[in-house]
């Protein structure tokens, strides 16, 4: 749904990720496509699987 890729807080709630939305509420979209697992991790998203999901999302 591209009304959630617009809306970073709705599109992690919608993946169950919302308790990283404070992580990432300053980006946009495009953004987010470029992170790496790296970038995603000193952002304090920790769990691996947390980032295997958004990078898979991505």
């Amino acid at each position: 749904d591209y009304s959630l890729v617009k809306d970073i807080p709705a599109w992690l709630r919608s993946q169950r990720l919302h308790k990283y939305t404070d992580n990432l509420k300053d980006l946009n979209y495009k953004q987010m496509l470029k992170l790496t697992d790296e970038e995603l991790e000193s952002r304090g998203v920790n769990a691996t699987g947390a980032r295997r999901k958004m990078l898979k999302s991505f």
